[in-house]
This record gives structure tokens, C-alpha cells and sequence, in this order.
């Protein structure tokens, strides 16, 4: 049977404006995925580009002495958490003592709330972000980008309050102090968050973003191990007895 013909006339003109509608798309496609730069966007809060623009003066060994401490605290960080969970549910203590097990995670503890405060000491000496003792202390106080930075310093201060908790552990009984301590996985994701937030680099692919990335996915494998235990170690808390017994 024939098929039914379309008018020629309104062809040409259809085609045109469908291959006008694809070249512009393309166009304006590629221009933001390859030229992001050739938009006039505004420089990144505290950046040294926004110093200059300020006509404020930028130290780079105070910004270099921030990112190099930012980056062990945030190690530390996560072999802190890391070392918890293992200290919590009893990983290698016929390897290890437990008191080894301890003391490691403590150090490590206070080595990150240690480089932490270096960190945020070191804003002090930069003017383009306006922080003061009371911005250092008071979370969301004012400052450059308060949010994320409120969230760093909130969480910092939660970590040490938890690492605080450690001396009302007998006024408050093991099972009240370990509700207590697990707020160091809130402070984590606070931290967290406030690197992720405070400066693009880790949101780009890069070795930092890479490595940030990685140690929040290691944090998060600890979490779900600690709140998700194993079939032996629920029939060890089923049967303590017989688990004492097999050893």
C-alpha cells in the first residue's frame, strides 16, 4: 500500500529549525561543561583571590600550615573512629592487648583534637575571613561562610566534650557514657560536612577528594559494623556461657 506522503513544503522548514534547536543546545552545553571559567563567578570566600580583591593581605604559610593540619586531624579523625570500633567490639584483642587497643585510641584522639585546634588557631592570623576568639568559640557566630564553618567548629567542640566524658564515666555508669561517646560519629559527619562545604577541592576529582572520600566511607563500613554486629557475636550475647566455654 502507499504510504502516506507529508506535504514537501513544511518539511524544509521543520528540519531547519530542528537542526538550529541542536546546534544551539550543543552549543550552549559545551560552553558550560568546557568553559565553567568564562562565567564571572564570584571567588571563593577567604580564597586568595577574593584577599586581593578586598585589598586585604593573604598569608600563604598561615594557609598552608591550615591545610597540612586539616588533613592529619582528618586522619586521625578516622583511625580514631576506626580504632573504636575495633576497641568496642573486641577485633584482635587475643593479637593485642586491650589496653594497648586504649591507650592508641586515646593518643589518637587527642593527636586530631590536637591538629584540629591548630587548624582553626591559624584563621586567626588570616584577615580576609574576619574570625575572632568569639567566632573560634561560638559556633555560627558570623564570619566567612558561617554554616560550614559553624559546623567545624561544632564539631570539634562535640568531639571534645566526648573525649570529656571519659572522667564521668563511674557518675554516669558504662551504659549512660557509651550513649554518651557514640556522639563522635555526629561529630564526624560535622566534620565531614564542613570540609566538604567550606572549599570546592573536595568536590572535584583530585588525591584530596579522594582521600576524603575515602575516609568517610571508612568511618561509615566501622558505623554499620557497630550497629549492624555479626551472627557470632549475637550468639556470643545469646550465649555468653557457652561462648566462654568454646575458649
Amino acid at each position: 500500500m502507499p504510504r502516506d506522503r507529508v506535504p514537501t513544503g513544511c518539511r524544509p522548514a521543520v528540519v531547519r529549525r530542528a537542526r538550529w534547536l541542536v546546534v544551539a543546545v550543543t552549543v550552549l552545553g559545551l560552553s558550560a561543561f568546557l568553559a565553567p571559567e568564562a562565567v564571572a563567578a564570584p571567588p571563593i570566600p577567604g580564597s586568595p583571590l577574593d584577599a586581593y580583591r578586598a585589598h586585604v593581605p593573604y598569608d600563604v604559610g598561615a594557609h598552608k600550615i591550615a591545610r597540612l593540619a586539616a588533613l592529619i586531624a582528618y586522619v586521625l579523625m578516622v583511625s580514631t573512629v576506626v580504632l573504636g570500633v575495633m576497641l568496642r567490639l573486641r577485633f584482635m584483642q587475643r593479637a593485642v592487648n586491650r589496653a594497648t587497643f586504649y591507650g592508641a585510641h586515646m593518643t589518637l584522639a587527642l593527636s586530631a583534637m590536637i591538629f584540629g585546634g591548630i587548624h582553626g588557631l591559624t584563621f586567626l592570623y588570616q584577615p580576609i575571613w574576619r574570625i575572632g576568639w568569639t567566632q573560634l568559640a561560638l559556633p555560627f557566630s558570623g564570619g566567612l561562610q558561617r554554616i560550614p564553618v559553624g559546623l567545624g567548629i561544632l564539631g570539634t567542640e562535640l568531639a571534645i566534650a566526648v573525649a570529656c566524658s571519659v572522667w564521668l564515666q563511674n557518675r554516669l555508669g558504662y551504659h549512660r557514657w557509651l550513649r554518651v561517646h557514640q556522639f563522635a560519629y555526629v561529630s564526624f559527619a560535622m566534620i565531614w560536612l564542613h570540609v566538604f562545604l567550606v572549599h570546592p577541592e573536595p568536590r572535584h576529582l583530585n588525591l584530596v577528594a579522594v582521600s576524603v572520600a575515602t575516609g568517610a566511607g571508612t568511618v561509615l563500613v566501622a558505623f554499620l559494623i557497630r550497629v549492624f554486629p555479626s551472627r557470632s557475636r549475637l550468639r556470643r550475647r545469646a550465649f555468653p556461657t557457652e561462648a566462654g566455654a568454646a575458649r
